[in-house]
């Protein structure tokens, strides 16, 4: 039966029809994030001992340094730029951390003078210079191709005995391995646990949008691939439809977003979504076939009896044949509707039914008592506030027939009247169905703010600044 179904419209399997664009408002907020994430992880940072040997014409031996904590970190200032390349680099610059020890000693020489062969380290730490280098596998996966990282300035002292006075004698060597150990488990620190973090936090984002829960339809976004500019990073995604946990399979077609894209005017937001026009479309198609795109419409007009007006006094023939009845339109979309997405506006397509129904029923009708078919062509402009869409439209063509009735004989001037009037009876159900404004939720649920909302060649575009969560760092990951 799916497969039947996708054989009737136009479901499409798409490539690239989802492009997700991270602009440079957006990589500045990533590096502010990942700089919290540093002000959380740097203090919980465990390093390994160090060993030094020392030797001179008054004593040697070898001094080991364990327990290093960070007392204080002040992460440094970050930044990522993206490559022409498929490389995205993250620098570092500045930064403070002040550093605590305990070293000890193993000397025959200072050992037979009983001097005691340990105490503490306390050492700051000035100035992180430091270059990530993250590069796009085959996969689409993001590791780590190199780290670069120098301290700037460290200053190391050491108390504790008469031995402590002895190792400054070493204190460029012991300095050296200090500033070596720490360059070293910075890198290790952020291909290891800070790179596998931030995947963690993409994976939270669930790349599904559920069009219908009866049937169950959803548009599920698979990643194809990761392109870089020296202005933003291009994730690209494939659209496919899941209806009733059955994949809706159909032919390839070519893809047109990108081509139209690079014209657009650079947004000031941190990200963009460009959904292709056959996303749009098979959106639309699968909303069609769940029964989502129909209406009731209903007026104090549809009276068939009052006082004033109504549609009883204007059409004398309808109040004979129907008295004292207030009727309703019901009206609904006989095919997916057909969209062309332009510039600043879509135009569309729409062939829909319209069945009028009596309230209360007559004894001598089951169903509908009318039921008119109507083809349209309108023009549609949206606009998007406070995650509110509405949508405004402009007929441009209507043709209207009725195909069915059920009370009796009726004059062609009255049966001509309700074609007529059929048109702005659709008009009202498009504007019950998007004119009063639908509420949109965060789309494919990534948490947004300042969204905008707008028609293009062939793509929608869906601007907005991500809500980044909450860093909370684990100590026992390091």
């Amino acid at each position: 039966m799916l497969f039947k179904l996708a054989s009737i419209f136009c479901i499409v399997q798409l490539t690239e029809s989802l492009l997700l664009r991270v602009n440079e408002f957006g990589l500045h907020e990533a590096a502010n994030f990942t700089r919290q994430w540093l002000s959380m992880a740097g203090p919980h940072m465990k390093m390994p001992e160090i060993r030094q040997s020392f030797y001179n014409s008054l004593a040697g031996g070898e001094m080991t340094v364990t327990n290093i904590t960070i007392k204080r970190f002040v992460p440094p200032l970050i930044r990522f730029r993206p490559s022409d390349h498929s490389f995205l680099y993250m620098s570092t610059l500045s930064g403070y951390a002040q550093v605590s020890a305990e070293w000890s000693v193993e000397s025959q020489f200072l050992h037979m003078l009983k001097i005691p062969l340990q105490g503490q380290i306390h050492a700051q730490m000035t100035g992180l210079i430091s270059e990530i280098a993250m590069q796009i596998t085959q996969d689409n996966e993001v590791e780590v191709h190199h780290c670069v990282a120098q301290i700037r300035d460290l200053r190391v002292a050491f108390e504790g005995s008469v031995a402590a006075d002895v190792i400054h004698w070493f204190r460029q060597s012991v300095t050296r391995a200090i500033r070596r150990t720490l360059e070293e488990e910075y890198c290790d620190m952020m291909r290891n646990h800070w790179l596998p973090w931030v995947e963690a936090q993409l994976y939270q984002f669930p790349t599904n949008l559920t069009i219908s829960h009866s049937p169950d339809v959803t548009l599920i976004q698979t990643m194809q691939s990761i392109a870089m500019t020296q202005h933003h990073v291009d994730v690209r995604m494939r659209s496919d439809l899941i209806w009733d946990d059955e994949f809706v399979e159909s032919g390839m077609v070519e893809n047109s977003t990108l081509a139209s894209v690079e014209a657009l005017p650079r947004s000031t937001r941190m990200i963009d979504m460009f959904i292709d026009e056959h996303t749009v479309q098979s959106i639309i198609a699968a909303a069609h076939f769940a029964g989502h795109l129909k209406t009731k419409i209903e007026s104090p007009f549809l009276k068939t009896s009052c006082d004033v007006l109504c549609i009883g006094t204007v059409l004398p023939e309808l109040a004979e044949q129907v008295p004292n009845r207030t009727l309703s339109v019901e009206a609904s979309t006989l095919s997916p509707p057909v969209i062309d997405l332009q510039q600043g506006r879509a135009l569309v397509y729409l062939n829909a039914s319209l069945n009028v129904f009596a309230e209360p029923p007559l004894k001598t009708v089951e169903g509908s008592m009318l039921t008119i078919n109507v083809e349209t062509e309108f023009t549609l402009t949206m606009e998007m506030r406070n995650k509110r869409v509405k949508g405004y439209i402009n007929m441009i063509n209507a043709q209207a027939n009725l195909v069915d009735s059920k009370v009796g004989l009726m004059s062609q001037k009255t049966v001509d009247f309700l074609v007529n009037m059929s048109t702005p009876f659709l008009e009202d159900a498009v504007d019950v169905l998007i004119g009063r404004g639908l509420i949109v939720a965060d789309p494919f649920q990534f948490p947004s703010t300042n969204e905008h909302l707008s028609i293009h060649d062939k793509c929608l575009r869906w601007e907005a600044d991500i809500v980044m969560p909450t860093v909370v760092a684990h100590t026992n990951v390091f």
